[in-house]
């Protein structure tokens, strides 16, 4: 169920129909003023109103079915009779200038719509959109009369869902059960844009006392903090047990840092802006605790902060719920993908700008046990130029598995997601993970980097048994993108050097469709730098890279909800 925006005090619940996975049955409780129709719209991305898919509930207390083109003009098929809806029931309360609605209807996954007016609904986000239609609007629509799908005169409002979730079941953890926070002690947010904010804690000495299992973790996000908060990160310190990790409370790339907080570095616990808390299934647990290992934690703190807001004071973290009540596995969370680094970077002005990061065999082959890992959740993170993200397993005998994928990806909304079926990786398997960016409204270099205004692509898997592997991602190696300036100077006359840093050779590139698209080739074949790295922040032992080697990328497209049968 989601509670959706106002104008409408609108709710939406929604399930399978009778047990049938193509179909969903939806229950729509809305109370609209008296001469208005109300809108439930399927959109892209975000507030899009752009080639949407329409529902109104209008006039005669009956459902219609409208979609928009690529310029938000609303339309109503002349075989509107012919509903992809289904209403199943709707009851109607008059209470003064309003009335309260409640209406059934069955939506299949796939409309098989020909001519794509229909949104197929798939585990990807939705953007769904609410509103109010005035009689005029209405008139106007039914008599084929063109209108516009407007954000401000129809009071659209946003909420992102997923609407196919996982049914794997698992026990709720109630929230009176053992748990310990670790939280920002009064920091002021600085007037910047972003900051990465680090604290050094201990663990308690109940926890120390034996091991434990983390079942459930939260992100706690003070409230006056809330949108400035971006995401957070909780490291456990695998260092020796007698090594002593010196205590910090500041920026994490300040001077002033120690050195000793380097090896912090396997996540326990994390929270992304649009994540809810995450509760493990029942035959696995985070690790932590236990007289044998190290008492120290890190917590990192994303602050964005693109109004440089001061005076903000921030209690924000992580809080993890354990038991001594250990499950059958360990479970580890590893990091795929790209590199934070300016060599992983986008041009401006492209709709669809696609790079991958590979976790190579011979990582894979190096790290993992002779059984290899199950993956049973995922959590697809970019910041705000990704719209599509997807991870794919390449097995050593050429059979490409989809891990997770996210059509219409919102950087706001950055779940943990259950997988429907746990994904097995074996020693040798190649783990590809692919982002694909929109920059039409930039005018400069999108830079790979930590800052909101620069680029990740990234997936955090989580997985079990636990391994050592807990990082696997890359970038171009030097040597290869020199040669692409290079080349760059010579073929389209940029004003790229050798002597020049990457930001300024990239921003020297005068990016038409052509250049980008000598980028994107570029990024498809080059050679890559593969960090295989552990907890330690080091490589993993018998890790052998040859660096001219790059996996080969499949070409097939990815397809996240297969509706081929049921459009035959």
């Amino acid at each position: 169920m989601v509670q959706l925006s106002e104008p409408l005090d609108s709710t939406l619940k929604w399930d399978y129909y009778q047990n049938d996975d193509t179909r969903l049955i939806f229950q729509w409780h809305i109370t609209l003023p008296i001469g208005y129709s109300g809108i439930l719209a399927f959109s892209n991305y975000d507030l899009d109103t752009n080639r949407a898919d329409v529902i109104i509930f209008g006039k005669n207390e009956k459902l219609y079915n409208a979609y928009t083109n690529d310029r938000s003009l609303l339309f109503l098929p002349d075989d509107s009779s012919k509903l992809d809806y289904k209403v199943v029931n709707s009851v109607s309360i008059e209470n003064g200038k309003k009335k309260k609605y409640t209406i059934q209807f069955i939506r299949p996954l796939n409309t098989c719509d020909e001519q794509e007016r229909n949104y197929i609904i798939d585990r990807s986000t939705v953007h769904l959109l609410t509103g109010l239609m005035t009689s005029d609007d209405f008139k106007k629509m039914t008599q084929n009369k063109l209108i516009e799908f407007n954000v401000e005169r129809m009071k659209l409002t946003l909420q992102r869902v997923q609407l196919l979730k996982s049914q794997a079941s698992f026990t709720p953890v109630p929230n009176d059960e053992p748990h310990v926070d670790f939280l920002n002690q009064d920091v002021l947010i600085p007037g910047v844009e972003t900051t990465y904010w680090c604290t050094r804690f201990e663990l308690p000495q109940n926890i120390m006392a034996e091991k434990h299992h983390i079942i459930r973790f939260d992100g706690i996000v003070s409230p006056q903090s809330e949108g400035v908060v971006h995401h957070m990160e909780l490291f456990h310190c695998d260092v020796d047990v007698k090594m002593k990790i010196p205590e910090f409370n500041g920026v994490c790339t300040s001077e002033q840092k120690p050195m000793g907080l380097t090896p912090c570095r396997r996540v326990i616990g994390a929270w992304a802006m649009g994540a809810t808390n995450f509760t493990y299934p029942e035959v696995t647990g985070g690790v932590v605790g236990g007289p044998k290992t190290s008492r120290f934690l890190v917590l990192e703190v994303h602050f964005n902060n693109p109004y440089l807001k001061k005076g903000i004071i921030d209690q924000s973290g992580i809080r993890i719920y354990y038991t001594k009540d250990l499950r059958e596995h360990e479970a580890g969370i590893m990091e795929v993908g790209l590199e934070y680094n300016p060599k992983n970077s986008i041009p401006p002005g492209s709709s669809s700008f696609r790079i991958s990061g590979y976790c190579a065999g011979e990582c894979t082959h190096a790290s993992l046990s002779p059984e290899g890992i199950t993956v049973f959740a995922s959590q697809l993170h970019t910041h705000l130029t990704g719209v599509e993200v997807f991870t794919r397993i390449i097995r050593k005998n050429g059979k490409i598995v989809t891990l997770n994928v996210d059509r219409h990806y919102s950087p706001h909304f950055q779940e943990i997601r259950l997988l429907p079926e746990p994904v097995q990786i074996y020693r040798g398997d190649t783990i590809l993970h692919t982002c694909i960016y929109n920059t039409k409204d930039r005018k400069d270099m999108t830079f790979g980097g930590y800052g909101i205004s620069d680029e990740m692509c990234v997936n955090y898997m989580h997985y079990y048994p636990r391994s050592k592997l807990e990082l696997c991602k890359t970038s171009v190696e030097d040597d290869e993108l020199d040669r692409f300036f290079e080349t760059m100077n010579e073929y389209d006359r940029s004003n790229t050097s050798n002597n020049q840093t990457i930001f300024q050779n990239f921003r020297s590139i005068r990016w038409t469709p052509l250049t980008t698209a000598v980028l994107q080739t570029f990024y498809e074949i080059a050679p890559i730098h593969l960090s295989c790295n552990g907890s330690d922040g080091n490589y993993s032992p018998n890790f052998n890279w040859k660096r001219e080697y790059r996996p080969q990328e499949p070409k097939q497209r990815v397809v996240p909800y297969d509706t081929s049968s049921e459009c035959k």
